[in-house]
């Protein structure tokens, strides 16, 4: 679904109101009303919700294929045998995306909202309660710590999300970018500032089954799907 100010049946989008302003520096509050529609609305339908902007190119089987991994159905069973029944209730909170460290503090681990983060039912219930009392009313564009920071609250911190090899899922900037991307020597750069883990770099840094990727512009959105799915003409 696409959150909007307004509802357009043949777009598919939803108006969806929040407090303040509609502007860039209010995401947190659009965030807020966001997650509490998709509460209402489709918690009983699905398992898992993914958020994220409409600069984000997400491949889904990818996605799927790793939520239905023996490792995040562990995990969202407490770390017990995947295979063994469980009722909703008692399913583990999964917060699942790319893992930044703000400012380099590693108290303060976030997932950026820029590939866009993962949630199980446990988490979105887990946050949507956590509204009325977790910055209510704070207006800020940092939805992603804002988020984080809710659920820390709870004891909920995200989740490693590498693959074997210790490629990332989620990537903050483009295929392109993270190729070619090496710290500069004299360490004036935020991106491994951030990093929680050793940063790999070129081949090594995406893993071979990536999520998504953020930054992608409609024209290279479609040039990415038709490498992905065989449309490019040789």
């Amino acid at each position: 679904m696409i959150a909007s100010t307004k509802t357009d049946l043949a777009l598919g989008t939803v108006q969806i109101d929040h407090e303040g302003e509609e502007k860039y520096e209010n995401i947190w509050q659009k965030i807020r009303s966001v997650w509490s529609y998709v509460y209402d609305n489709y918690y009983n339908v699905y398992d898992w919700f993914h958020i994220g902007g409409d600069d984000l190119y997400l491949i889904v089987e990818n996605l799927r294929l790793y939520l239905e991994s023996d490792t995040i159905r562990s995990a969202a069973n407490g770390g017990s045998d995947p295979l063994r029944s469980w009722t909703e209730p008692y399913q583990t909170p999964l917060f699942l995306g790319r893992r930044f460290a703000e400012q380099g503090n590693m108290e303060r681990i976030f997932n950026s909202g820029g590939s866009g983060y993962t949630i199980n039912k446990a988490a979105l219930k887990a946050l949507v309660r956590s509204f009325s009392t977790c910055m209510p009313h704070l207006q800020t564009f940092a939805e992603d710590v804002m988020v984080a920071q809710c659920f820390r609250k709870q004891g909920i911190l995200p989740f490693p999300t590498r693959d074997e090899q210790g490629g990332e899922r989620y990537m903050p900037f483009l295929p392109g970018h993270h190729y070619g991307y090496r710290p500069p020597e004299n360490g004036n750069d935020w991106y491994p500032k951030y990093a929680v883990e050793e940063l790999k770099i070129g081949l090594d840094h995406c893993a071979e089954m990536s999520v998504a990727f953020h930054y992608a512009s409609p024209d290279l959105m479609k040039r990415i799907h038709a490498i992905l799915y065989g449309f490019c003409k040789r």
